[in-house]
This record gives structure tokens, C-alpha cells and sequence, in this order.
């Protein structure tokens, strides 16, 4: 684990380095930003669930480089069909001030089940990571196409209605990709 973090400063080093050697007229002015995105996660693992998300961003850019803001929206699960709520704190880095730019983005919050489920709720830990490409299109508008992975806890019932009923937590992991629009 120690090796992952230090390969992935060690990268985010090398990208910021690239990021000075931009034009300022395609630099990202600081003030407002927002996105509207529209995603899939397809489920990995022994928990695999598929859901659709569409999830809105209002946030701050600081700099060239570095957004922060709050997140919401919906995701569908594909085999329940529930809808789930999650709220997340968003961090996002832009690597260099070029027409087609890597970004790197980080989400962290929580996830409320908006439907009844008693044997697999929903409601848990929301993380996702992930790194892509920014197209912009004019001044502050870009599109982002972006793959990443997102793991969601939940407190799962097992042996259900049973004498031994008991509850754990469980992480549904997934591969993530999405498209978003950034204004």
C-alpha cells in the first residue's frame, strides 16, 4: 500500500511539472464551477451490482489546477431497481492548461437507500476515484469522459428471518465510466 501512494504522488509530481508549461489563455479562471454527469458502474467482485448514476457537482476553483466542491444525485440499481442517494465532498485536479487535459478526480461521502430493501439496504460508505480527459470548449466549459472505480458499503442481513439472522458489512465494488459536462 505504501508503494501505491508513493508511485501515485510521485506521478501527480511528474503531471503538476507539466502543468506550468500550459498557455495562460487556456488556463481555468477561479470562481464557480459545476458539472452534470451521467455514469455506469459495473459490478465486480462477489457482490456485483450494476447501477446507473446521474449526479450533479457545485463547486470552487482555486487555481488552474486544483476544484473542491459538494455532489449529489440518483443511482438506479440494475437487478433491484433501487434508488439510492449519495452525498459526497469532491476533489478534482486538472494536470495541465491544454485544449485535451488529464484530470484526476476523488469523491468521498455517504449513500442513502430512497427504497425499501430489508435484505440488501444500500445506505453505506461512497469512495470513487478516477482519472481521465477534459475537451474544453470555450472559456470554462468542458467535457470530461473519465473511467474510475467506486465502492459502497452497506449493512447486508444474513440467514434472513432465521434464528442465526445476523447483519455485516459488505463493500459492493465496481469499475466506473462517465461523461460529464463541466461549466
Amino acid at each position: 500500500m505504501k508503494k501505491l501512494c508513493l508511485w501515485t504522488i510521485g506521478c501527480l509530481t511528474v503531471l503538476s511539472t507539466f502543468a506550468q508549461t500550459g498557455s495562460n489563455h487556456q488556463a481555468l479562471q477561479q470562481g464557480y464551477k459545476g458539472s452534470i454527469e451521467i455514469g455506469f458502474a459495473a459490478g465486480a467482485g462477489e457482490t456485483a451490482h450494476n447501477r446507473g448514476e446521474f449526479l450533479l457537482v457545485n463547486g470552487y476553483q482555486f487555481n488552474r489546477w486544483l476544484s473542491a466542491g459538494i455532489g449529489t444525485g440518483v443511482q438506479v440499481w440494475q437487478v433491484t431497481q433501487q434508488v439510492t442517494l449519495p452525498l459526497f465532498a469532491d476533489f478534482e485536479a486538472t494536470f495541465m492548461q491544454q485544449p485535451i487535459s488529464p484530470y484526476a478526480n476523488f469523491r468521498i461521502g455517504y449513500c442513502w437507500g430512497l427504497s425499501e430493501d430489508d435484505i440488501l439496504p444500500k445506505d453505506g460508505l461512497y469512495i470513487s476515484p478516477t482519472v481521465g480527459f477534459r475537451w474544453k470548449l470555450r472559456k470554462n466549459t468542458a467535457i470530461k469522459l473519465g473511467t474510475g472505480y467506486l465502492v459502497q458499503g452497506s449493512r447486508i442481513k444474513q440467514n434472513y428471518q432465521t434464528p442465526n439472522q445476523f447483519t455485516e458489512t459488505t463493500y459492493f465494488h465496481s469499475l466506473v465510466a462517465k461523461i460529464a459536462f463541466e461549466f
